[in-house]
């Protein structure tokens, strides 16, 4: 097939050219050719273009677009959408029948370039994004027909993206369990509904077939209004084929610990007749400690976290207590502190209005979260931050974080007696 880098589309033969020498001075590598209608099909069939820029002067001429797009070897070639100004319902046509961006005829042509190069990056962009995909399907990570997460690989992904979400402290992220229930005597198609579920939320959010026939999903920066938009447009899709049921919550704990909490809430729903439920202003721990829950290798979620929490005691307590005595003898006029819990632990150090600490978090009980903060009196906290994988830390690495935070603190007691001491 031949190569032809930027074919212009237009019926006004004037205004293809106008559309041409506004972009002559994209790349010097590029070829530009200008066709019409009429040609433009069959030219598409002998050549690959890297870019398509198809000038529409009302909604008769939008078919075009749809007749190219149902071309298979150019079904993702971007195409620019002109026009001579802004008629919305156009737009929007042009958009629905395949269009990936747009500029007006009057556009300056430093506006028009970028759009254009925009354009082309993120068709690259996409192209790799295929290669990765073509990857995850044959690792069955990802399923093929669905493009969603496998139910197999599903707790893995999840995991990985509630631990990154709780450790970059991302506010407003959502979790979502979702059951669809058949409406006839016939068994709905998985297939079709996770394509319609997939096709609803944006880029980046995570979907995946979830237990019992079901869906999980993770949207970004959501909050509830979110998570309850991206449920009615599902229920809307999928109301001739199945009911939908969601219930959801910000991710804030382990995905194993907020699993079973929503699912529950799910299967409850059903049985009440509610469609969606947001779970918040509720006590996560208290209904985690009357769940019975289990990781992928089937082993009680209390007790994993009750193995971790015996082991990470046995490395940060004696550690703990050994910096506390040691440093309560080279600085005996400093209050030093420690305390461990199942959510955090602290080492502290404070003098005359300065205090370091260090504050360890320990979210899905997997990773190790170490803040190393320093606050004097009015002014604005100082804080460093460090993450371990539970298997990579050890005494000797708490040790050396103790001892770098007691000599900051030194250093910070040693300036400002220095500063009390300089005359006014």
């Amino acid at each position: 097939m031949i190569k032809s880098s930027i074919l212009v589309i237009s019926n006004d033969e004037k205004i293809g050219n106008q559309i041409s020498d506004k972009i002559k001075l994209l790349r010097t590598c590029d070829t530009i050719r200008i066709v019409s209608y009429i040609e433009a099909i069959s030219v598409l069939n002998s050549t690959q273009p890297s870019l398509l820029l198809v000038y529409c002067s009302n909604s008769d001429t939008i078919g075009i677009i749809k007749e190219i797009r149902a071309i298979k070897s150019l079904d993702k070639v971007p195409i620019i959408f002109i026009m001579d100004n802004l008629v919305e319902d156009l737009l929007l046509y042009a958009f629905d029948n395949g269009a990936d961006d747009f500029f007006f005829l009057s556009d300056l042509d430093s506006v028009v370039l970028m759009r254009i190069l925009l354009t082309l990056q993120k068709s690259i962009l996409y192209k790799q994004l295929e290669i990765n995909n073509e990857i995850m399907y044959s690792l069955n990570i990802i399923d093929k027909q669905s493009g969603i997460y496998t139910k197999e690989q599903a707790p893995t992904v999840i995991r990985n993206f509630f631990n990154q979400s709780i450790e970059e402290n991302m506010e407003n992220t959502v979790f979502m369990y979702l059951k669809p229930n058949s409406i006839s005597n016939k068994q709905a198609n998985m297939s079709k509904i996770a394509e319609i579920i997939k096709s609803v939320p944006r880029a980046n959010d995570i979907v995946a077939y979830g237990r019992n026939s079901g869906f999980y999903l993770i949207l970004y920066n959501a909050g509830i209004q979110g998570a309850k938009s991206i449920f009615e447009r599902m229920k809307n899709k999928l109301s001739e084929i199945c009911k939908l049921y969601c219930a959801a919550a910000e991710v804030t704990m382990a995905f194993e610990q907020i699993e079973p909490i929503v699912y529950q809430s799910v299967k409850d729903q059903i049985e009440a007749g509610k469609e969606f439920n947001y779970i918040y202003d509720i006590n996560l721990t208290e209904a985690v400690e009357n769940t019975v829950i289990k990781d992928e290798n089937g082993k009680q979620f209390k007790d994993f976290k009750k193995e971790f929490f015996e082991n990470f005691e046995k490395i940060v307590a004696p550690i703990f207590y050994q910096q506390k005595a040691l440093n309560e003898n080279t600085y005996p006029e400093s209050k030093i502190e420690y305390s461990l819990t199942e959510t955090e632990s602290k080492f502290s150090i404070s003098q005359n209005g300065i205090i370091s600490e260090i504050q360890i978090t320990y979210p899905a009980y997997i990773k190790l979260i170490i803040d190393i903060k320093h606050y004097e009196n009015d002014l604005p906290p100082m804080i460093r931050r460090l993450t371990y994988d539970f298997e990579d830390f050890s005494s000797e690495k708490l040790t050396l974080i103790i001892q770098d935070l007691v000599k900051e603190f030194s250093s910070r007691i040693n300036m400002k007696v220095l500063q009390s001491e300089i005359p006014e």
